[in-house]
């Protein structure tokens, strides 16, 4: 599923254009971004959780001759679902309680422009 799926599930449920549906999705994505970038950690209940994780600098080798380099220190987003998540992705056909995220009949507000 790419961006565009979800931007057309989106609008289908909200009873609201795709271009509308998109800008929403893009503003969510872009509040998670903008969060990691400032506070490092971002959490939906029922979902899972982004944090930027630090990764030292070290030293490594070139493939081809063996001589060693310096790999700088870095940052990377990292994700972690949730125990719904993994427990409806692992449920294997057993009846698992889903958070009301993943609910359809559960209530969703967007404030109209």
């Amino acid at each position: 599923m790419i961006r565009s799926d979800l931007a057309n599930k989106l609008a289908q449920k909200l009873d609201i254009s795709k271009q509308e549906a998109d800008r929403i999705l893009l503003t969510f994505v872009e509040g998670i971004m903008s969060n990691l970038e400032k506070e490092g950690r971002v959490v939906i209940q029922g979902f899972g959780s982004f944090r930027v994780r630090e990764y030292p600098a070290r030293i490594g080798k070139k493939p081809v001759t063996g001589e060693p380099i310096e790999i700088p220190a870095r940052k990377k987003p990292v994700f972690h679902a949730s125990k719904e998540l993994n427990a409806l992705i692992n449920r294997e056909g057993k009846e698992v309680p889903i958070a009301r995220v993943f609910v359809e009949s559960a209530p969703l507000y967007v404030q109209r422009p």
